[in-house]
C-alpha cells in the first residue's frame, strides 16, 4: 500500500513539474502528442474521403459543367489539395502570439473582401448570388476568409479582457463582440448567404460557450439569434418556400422537395454495404449538386452505411479532440479559438449532414474537407492547421519538444517540415495602476481637549 503512494505521489510531483513529460506512454491518450495525432487522424481520414468523392463524382461535374475534360474536377480538386498542404504547414509552424498577430490584418482583409464582392463588375455574380472574386485563375470567397477573420478577432478580443478581469461585467461579453459580428453577417446576407450567415452564428456561439458565459445570458443569445435567423428565413419567397418544403418534402417532390427526396433515395439505395465507388448513379442528373452541398448522399449510396458511419465518426472524433485541447490548453486566447473552430466545423458537418437527410432545411452548407470547393476547402485546411498549432502547444507536448529538442532527439518529420520547437506560455504581466504622488500642507495634529483644558483655565484666570 505504500508503494502505491509513493508512485502516485511521484506521478502527481511528475505532472505539476514537468508537465507528465517523464510517464510510460501506457495509454495512447497519455502520450503528450496524443492531440497532434488525434487531430491528423481526423484530417487525412476526411481528406481521404473527400479525394474519393472527388474522382468518383468527376465525370458527372464534367457534363453538369458543360463539357471539358472528364477529370477537370479531379485536377481541379488536387490544385487545391497543394495549396492547402501549404497553408496547413503555415498554420502549424506558428505559435499562438502569432495567430493572435494575424487576427486583425486578416479581419481587415476579409471586410475589404466583403465589400468589394457586392461592387458590380469586381464581384462575381452567379445564379442572383454575388459571392466570388476572380484572383487570377482562382475563384474565391470573400465569406469564406470572414470565418477565420472574425473567429481570430474575438478569440483575442474575449482573452484580453478575461485577463483584464472585466468579463464580471455582461455588458464586456456583449460590446463590441456581439455588434462586430452582427456587421460582419450583414455583409454576408447582402450577397445574400443565409449558410455562411448560419456559420457565423456557430463561431460566436462557440466563443461564448467555451468563455464561459453565464446561463441565462447564453440562452439569451440563443433566443436572439434564433429570432433572427427565423425572420431572415421568411424575409425571402425562396427561403420561406424550403421551410415549408421541409416539412412535407414529397409533397412537391418534382419542384421545391426534389434535392431532398432525391438525396433520400441515394442514401436508401445504397444500403449496407453500397453499391460500391463510382457505380453510384444518382449523381448522373438525379442529385443536385452532388460533388458538394449532397456529397454525403452519395457517400451513401456507393460506400453504404459503412461509409456513413465512418465519416460520422471522424467528425464525432474530431469534436472530441477539439474538446480536449480546449480542456488542455494553458493559453486563453488559444482555448478560446480551438473551442471556436472546434464548433465550427462540427457545427457545419451537423448541418449538411442533417439536411442531406431531410432533419434540417436545406441551406446549401459543404462538408467540411469533403464537399468539392475551393475558398473552403483552403480555409479548412488553415483552421485544422491552426489546431495542430494549438495541440503542439500544450503543456506535456511543449516539455517533451523541448526535451528532445536539448538531446537532438527530433523526429525526422519535424526536421524536415522545420517545425519549429514550440515555446511554454507565460502569462502576461498586469500592469500596475499607481496614483502619483501630491505633495500637501502638514496638518497640523489637533490637542486632546484634556490638554487645552488647563490652558484655558489659566488665561481665564
Amino acid at each position: 500500500m505504500t508503494a502505491v503512494l509513493d508512485g502516485v505521489r511521484a506521478r502527481l510531483r511528475n505532472v505539476r513539474t514537468n508537465g507528465g513529460a517523464d510517464e510510460p506512454a501506457g495509454r495512447f491518450l497519455d502520450r503528450p502528442f496524443a492531440t497532434v495525432q488525434l487531430l491528423v487522424l481526423c484530417g487525412i481520414g476526411l481528406l481521404g474521403f473527400g479525394v474519393l468523392m472527388a474522382v468518383s463524382t468527376t465525370i458527372a461535374a464534367a457534363h453538369d459543367g458543360g463539357g471539358g475534360s472528364i477529370w477537370a474536377q479531379s485536377v481541379k480538386e488536387a490544385e487545391f489539395i497543394a495549396i492547402g498542404l501549404v497553408l496547413f504547414w503555415f498554420a502549424a509552424r506558428l505559435s499562438p502570439r502569432g495567430f493572435r498577430f494575424l487576427a486583425y490584418p486578416m479581419l481587415a482583409m476579409a471586410l475589404v473582401a466583403l465589400f468589394a464582392v457586392l461592387v458590380p463588375g469586381i464581384g462575381v455574380q452567379i445564379l442572383g448570388a454575388r459571392r466570388w472574386i476572380d484572383v487570377g485563375p482562382l475563384q474565391l470567397q470573400p465569406s469564406e476568409l470572414a470565418k477565420i477573420g472574425v473567429l481570430l478577432w474575438g478569440a483575442d478580443l474575449l482573452a484580453r479582457k478575461q485577463q483584464l478581469g472585466t468579463l464580471k461585467r455582461a455588458r464586456h461579453l456583449f460590446v463590441p463582440l456581439l455588434p462586430g459580428f452582427a456587421f460582419v453577417a450583414m455583409l454576408v446576407m447582402l450577397e445574400p448567404d443565409l449558410g455562411t450567415t448560419l456559420t457565423f452564428i456557430l463561431i460566436l456561439l462557440g466563443l461564448l460557450w467555451t468563455i464561459g458565459m453565464p446561463l441565462r445570458y447564453f440562452s439569451a443569445v440563443v433566443v436572439m439569434v434564433g429570432l433572427a435567423v427565423t425572420a431572415l428565413a421568411v424575409s425571402a419567397p425562396y427561403r420561406l418556400q424550403r421551410l415549408l418544403t421541409f416539412t412535407d418534402p414529397w409533397k412537391d417532390a418534382k419542384g421545391s422537395g426534389y434535392h431532398t427526396v432525391e438525396g433520400l433515395y441515394a442514401l436508401a439505395s445504397g444500403g449496407v454495404f453500397g453499391v460500391g465507388l463510382g457505380q453510384g448513379t444518382s449523381k448522373y442528373g438525379w442529385v443536385p449538386n452532388a460533388n458538394s452541398d449532397f456529397v454525403f448522399a452519395i457517400i451513401g449510396e456507393e460506400l453504404g452505411l459503412i461509409g456513413c458511419l465512418a465519416v460520422l465518426l471522424l467528425f464525432g472524433l474530431l469534436a472530441y479532440t477539439g474538446m480536449r485541447l480546449v480542456r488542455r490548453s494553458v493559453d486563453p486566447f488559444a482555448r478560446l479559438a480551438a473551442g471556436g473552430a472546434t464548433i465550427w466545423l462540427s457545427g457545419q458537418a451537423v448541418i449538411n449532414i442533417g439536411y442531406v437527410t431531410g432533419l434540417l432545411p436545406v441551406t446549401g452548407i459543404p462538408l467540411p474537407l469533403i464537399s468539392a470547393g475551393g475558398t473552403s476547402l483552403l480555409v479548412t485546411f488553415f483552421v485544422f492547421g491552426m489546431l495542430v498549432a494549438f495541440a503542439r502547444h500544450e503543456a506535456p507536448a511543449v516539455t517533451a519538444a523541448r526535451r528532445a529538442h536539448r538531446l537532438g532527439r527530433r523526429s525526422r518529420l519535424a526536421r524536415w517540415c522545420r517545425i519549429p520547437c514550440p515555446q511554454p506560455y507565460v502569462p502576461p504581466k498586469r500592469r500596475r495602476t499607481t496614483k502619483p504622488m501630491t505633495r500637501s500642507a502638514p496638518q497640523r495634529t489637533p490637542t486632546p481637549a484634556r490638554v487645552r483644558a488647563p490652558a484655558a483655565r489659566k488665561r481665564a484666570s
